[in-house]
């Protein structure tokens, strides 16, 4: 594992431009990562200082709105200081409206539901670049010698071109047949192993992982693809175990815990803790009066 880089070296000039995660992800590091799925600015600010590399914020399932999504975004650079990296997964492949309104509010990169073509792969690649590029529009909140400092021969178009990661999520068989053609698409930096959907789309159960072989074989040619095209893969590794197993297959990009799953887990557990000692008070008065 090599040791956490310097904020120099993904950071970007102003707090209002991309931080380099484009860069991050191809560097050879290790990123953990957390979701966020709440539609709120409130829990967004919660997570932005726990000192996760990057949070995931989750609009394919979850109906955020722009306005509060664009808040959200802001909120976790600021609050972080620009150490924790927003990344958004849209609602589909074809939001490019989401993506537009991500990417001007400083999201660092975009992950892609679905995705199952190379040529899906250049229509999300164009949304998210600037010409000549792509056909990104140029944002109206650019301030002039304020949020536009770069530098040296670098503008904020360019340097957005260079930073902001794209991470196409694959998660069907069509998607795994065609994943030769989308590694080899130079605007992919990173995938993303949506085991579940896979799963599903295989007429298995959804989990996080198996061991039936036709998963299994896929599993095994993601990672042969990732290894011979040098792409990083992501996923969810929820829970030590899992976890181990992710860095073990060579998984680098992971998401370690998130609003949902720390909210729902963590209360149950101290309830049941809590219940387990009211009990054994309980028994200890019982015999106390034996």
């Amino acid at each position: 594992m090599l040791p956490p880089p310097s904020s120099s070296f993904w950071r970007a000039t102003t707090l209002q431009q991309p931080s380099n995660l484009r860069g991050l992800v191809k560097s050879g590091h290790q990123l953990f990562g957390v979701v966020l799925s709440y539609p709120s600015v409130h829990v967004a600010k919660t997570l932005a200082v726990t000192g996760a590399d990057w949070c995931w914020i989750d609009t394919e399932h979850v109906p955020w709105s722009p306005t509060l999504l664009v808040e959200a975004i802001q909120v976790i650079v600021h609050e972080s200081g620009g150490k924790m990296i927003p990344v958004v997964r849209v609602p589909s492949k074809s939001a490019h409206d989401y993506i537009a309104w991500c990417l001007d509010a400083g999201a660092g990169g975009i992950i892609v539901p679905h995705v199952e073509t190379a040529e899906e792969v250049a229509a999300v690649a164009a949304a998210c670049r600037y010409p000549p590029l792509g056909h990104r529009s140029f944002s109206p909140f650019i301030i002039p010698g304020v949020t536009d400092k770069t530098p040296p021969g670098e503008s904020v178009y360019s340097i957005a071109n260079k930073h902001v990661a794209i991470i196409p999520q694959i998660e069907s068989v069509r998607g795994i047949k065609n994943l030769d053609a989308i590694m080899s698409c130079p605007q992919v930096d990173a995938v993303m192993f949506g085991s579940a959907d896979l799963r599903l789309d295989m007429g298995l159960p959804a989990a996080f992982t198996g061991t039936e072989p036709k998963y299994t074989a896929a599993l095994a040619r993601m990672l042969s693809l990732a290894t011979r095209h040098n792409v990083p893969l992501a996923c969810l590794a929820l829970g030590e175990s899992m976890t181990k197993m992710r860095l073990a297959q060579g998984f680098s990009l992971l998401f370690v815990s998130g609003d949902l799953r720390t909210l729902s887990y963590g209360t149950m557990g101290e309830l049941r803790k809590a219940r387990d000692l009211g009990m054994a008070a309980d028994s200890a008065i019982v015999k106390s009066r034996l």
